[in-house]
């Protein structure tokens, strides 16, 4: 029998090669082996005999996507080759009727199969053939055929059908049987979509549970500390003079903080505010008096170029006060005079050396990590810094104050008034062409009178986004739109256009491409090629929902946009316009989005609501199970299960840990081991 804190080396079928292959994706015990959960479950439980199967082909009753599972034995089967492609085939016949398989290089079937044997076959029809069927002996309890079928993310180098075989070994032998067995049966093979979604409900209230419990923990131990720096009446008065007007939410928050730089015990709040709604100089205001009373400061971004930029930023808006830009790999001298530093998370390890008053961090990170990051660098035994921290993640203040209770929280509900929200067209698969050509007479038309350099003359940039660095094999996902491929349709795009409106070749476009597989030296300097105005067009997976500023950015595309959640689109729309000016966002759809009426108002809904809470809200109902279980995501990368706008959720855990205070969720050694990984990424 397996315990859940087993090491995966004690499964049967997992020897050293493959843990250590597993060590990579943090698997070492069962539950993070169990919690390996599948990206969707593909519908093979339509199941037909020979005849039936045919019939049903022949009339249209199901398609060519459609997956049909039949019992037939295996009555001949040949192999040969064919060029360099290795074909299988077979004739399988039950009692109703025979039919032929076809298989494409697959050099281990052979070795599986057994005329006179009965199998379960599991595939596709086309042209009157089973095209690439799954086949499974037939026993008790069937994991590949017959069935709702898990799919899911790669792992190394294990085969999907070798990876259920192993996730069926280990819960058909739990020594936690009853209901963890069969919420992991529920998870990994279940008999309804229902099933599944009642168990990722039960994963994602354990974790609410979990963060429920670490918030009280955290206030407890931070009621006790006493505030390294406490701001005097006199010096709230010394707020800079701004070129523009703070919105009356932002006032607010600026006095809600400023507030609690004056008491003993240290500040401890969340900045909440949708995309565009000034959090950044809501925190650098009261940041600005510290700075006045003596005290450091530190802002750490999550990006480096997003450090500069907020760096330059405040540069303009604060001129009065002594601010400082740390980079990583660059030598790191303390200033004698109090000083606004500015930098990524490396400005951690000069934290000891600066002394800071005040830590601020732009873009939230895990729940719970940002005060082990501050004791880690800086001894907080006696006394404590002072800590505030921004989100754009939309969630709603009644949820907030359930789950963050050992945070103040401040909330901006409102724009500035010059910053307007991309207007946004979801553009039908027959318009897409007129929509690029349109994107290239927008740049084109951007040119500034006395610009001598070709490069930067343009004042509009577009930026396009994709879900995938490479195609995919997948069948649920080979028409997504990938970045490599989206940078060679658009040249091939441009060319024509170019041609037909006759540009000259010192007149086109600089296009570049950004996703996570680039160096970091070299995603750094295409992002700083962007900011100079040096590309005009930007291709790029969705690492810039986050930690891009772009203030040229005019023109959003996003490509296979049925793909993303509400929330992640909103992300994305809200890098262009940064200036307040006039901008554009743009929705391709990988089908033809008229066929699918459900994706077609979703993304419509998208086009006319502006507010991000709202779009959460719109994200949470109308997500069914194929969106729960399928690729798409909510964008809320804080939670491993659960979602933040999810209010029955909540409510449910909150109510559990009032009847049993002392509940303890058996995804705490996850979460924490999960907590403990992002805290050493951050920290190296």
């Amino acid at each position: 029998m397996y315990q859940l804190a087993d090491p995966v080396l004690t499964i049967k079928g997992i020897g050293d090669n493959l843990n250590f292959a597993l060590a990579e994706y943090q698997i070492e015990q069962l539950l993070d082996f169990l919690l390996f959960l599948p990206l969707r479950y593909e519908d093979r439980s339509l199941t037909k005999n020979i005849a039936e199967l045919k019939q049903a082909a022949a009339s249209g009753e199901i398609g060519e996507k459609n997956f049909i599972t039949c019992q037939a034995k295996l009555l001949k089967w040949q192999e040969y080759r064919k060029g360099r492609l290795l074909i299988g085939r077979a004739t399988i016949v039950d009692t109703s009727d025979q039919i032929n398989c076809l298989w494409f290089n697959n050099k281990f079937l052979k070795n599986k199969l057994l005329v006179g044997q009965e199998y379960f076959f599991s595939g596709k029809i086309k042209d009157g053939q089973l095209m690439q069927a799954t086949v499974e002996k037939i026993t008790e309890q069937n994991i590949h055929t017959g069935r709702l079928v898990p799919i899911y993310p790669k792992l190394g180098d294990l085969k999907q059908g070798n990876l259920r075989r192993l996730l069926a070994e280990v819960i058909g032998k739990l020594h936690q049987a009853g209901e963890l067995e069969q919420l992991f049966k529920n998870l990994h093979f279940p008999n309804t979509t229902q099933e599944v979604v009642e168990a990722r409900e039960r994963l994602a209230r354990e974790e609410i549970i979990f963060l429920m419990q670490k918030s009280a923990a955290n206030k407890q131990l931070h009621q006790s500390k006493r505030a390294k720096f406490q701001l005097q009446e006199a010096d709230k008065h010394n707020l800079p003079q701004l070129p523009f007007t703070l919105t009356t939410a932002q006032k607010k928050a600026v006095q809600e903080i400023i507030s609690d730089l004056q008491r003993k015990s240290p500040m401890n709040r969340l900045l909440v505010g949708d995309v565009g709604s000034g959090k950044t100089i809501v925190a650098a205001l009261p940041a600005s008096l510290l700075v006045q009373a003596g005290q450091n400061v530190c802002l750490l971004a999550p990006t480096k170029i997003l450090a500069k930029q907020h760096f330059d930023k405040l540069q303009s808006l604060l001129p009065d006060i002594k601010l400082t830009l740390v980079q990583a790999g660059e030598k790191f001298t303390r200033s004698d005079r109090a000083t606004f530093y500015v930098g990524t998370h490396s400005l951690l390890g000069k934290l000891e050396q600066i002394q800071p008053g005040l830590v601020i961090y732009d873009e939230q990170q895990r729940f719970g990590v940002k005060h082990r990051q501050l004791e880690e660098h800086l001894d907080q035994a006696e006394t404590r810094t002072h800590l505030l921290s921004m989100t754009a993640t939309p969630i709603p203040r009644s949820l907030m104050l359930s789950i963050f209770s050992h945070l103040d929280l401040s909330h901006l509900d409102e724009m500035p008034n010059q910053r307007q929200m991309a207007t946004t067209w979801l553009v039908p698969k027959h318009k897409e062409d007129k929509a690029i050509e349109w994107l290239v007479k927008e740049l084109l038309n951007s040119t500034k009178a006395n610009s001598t350099k070709v490069h930067q003359q343009r004042t509009k940039q577009a930026l396009i986004v994709c879900p995938f660095i490479n195609p995919s094999t997948a069948a649920a996902t080979e028409n997504v739109a990938a970045v490599k491929e989206a940078s060679s349709l658009l040249e091939t795009k441009l060319q024509k256009i170019y041609k037909r409106l006759n540009i000259p070749t010192n007149q086109q476009f600089k296009i570049d491409v950004l996703h996570s597989k680039l160096s970091k030296k070299k995603q750094t300097a295409i992002i700083e090629q962007v900011y100079s105005q040096e590309i005009q067009i930007l291709i790029s997976t969705p690492m810039i929902e986050v930690g891009v500023d772009l203030p040229n950015a005019d023109i959003m595309l996003i490509q296979s946009a049925e793909r993303f959640g509400l929330s992640s689109l909103h992300q994305l729309r809200g890098r262009v316009g940064r200036r307040g000016q006039t901008s554009y966002c743009l929705l391709f759809s990988s089908t033809d989005i008229d066929k699918n009426p459900e994706n077609q108002k979703r993304l419509q809904n998208f086009c006319q609501e502006k507010n991000g809470l709202k779009l959460a809200q719109l994200d949470l109902e109308n997500r069914g199970a194929g969106n729960l279980l399928g690729y798409n995501q909510s964008g809320l990368h804080n939670l491993r299960f659960a979602s933040w706008t999810n209010t029955e959720i909540i409510h449910q855990a909150a109510t559990l840990l009032q009847q049993e205070p002392n509940y303890q969720s058996f995804l705490r050694p996850y979460l924490e081991k999960i907590q403990n990984a992002t805290l050493e990424a951050a920290t190296n």
